[in-house]
């Protein structure tokens, strides 16, 4: 019969292993710009992470100051999300250029046809 040590290590394992699995779709979300679906594995992240610290908390003898697998895999996912939030607000940045470009390009479009044509566009010279 297993112990209860062994069911709290496996109860960690399980929930590292969810929020593995999450950066992992997160990641293919965001390569495909389905960002419902960024979100959505964003949102459990969290509750998963919530989870995680609820578990360091009844057992702290597998919390990551006390288990060195355990702080290992965490650094590990800590890492993968702060790169992937990383190239998000990159990405975030680009696209807020773009459309400032573009925003530009309207308003220029907008004031010069706003007025008479050019003569020079007629044929005319």
């Amino acid at each position: 019969m297993p112990s209860s040590a062994d069911a709290e290590r496996e109860a960690v394992a399980t929930v590292l292993i969810a929020i593995e699995r999450s950066c992992l779709d997160a990641e293919a979300a965001f390569v495909e710009r389905r960002w419902a679906d960024v979100s959505t594995c964003l949102g459990r992240q969290e509750t998963l992470t919530v989870e995680l610290r609820e578990l360091f908390a009844r057992a702290p003898h597998i919390a990551p100051e006390r288990d060195d697998k355990v702080a290992q895999r965490v650094r590990g996912i800590i890492a993968y999300r702060d790169d992937q939030l990383r190239r998000m607000t990159a990405y975030n940045a680009d696209i807020g250029s773009r459309l400032e470009s573009i925003g530009k390009m309207r308003r220029f479009s907008r004031a010069i046809g706003s007025g008479a044509r050019p003569t020079f566009f007629d044929g005319q010279h």
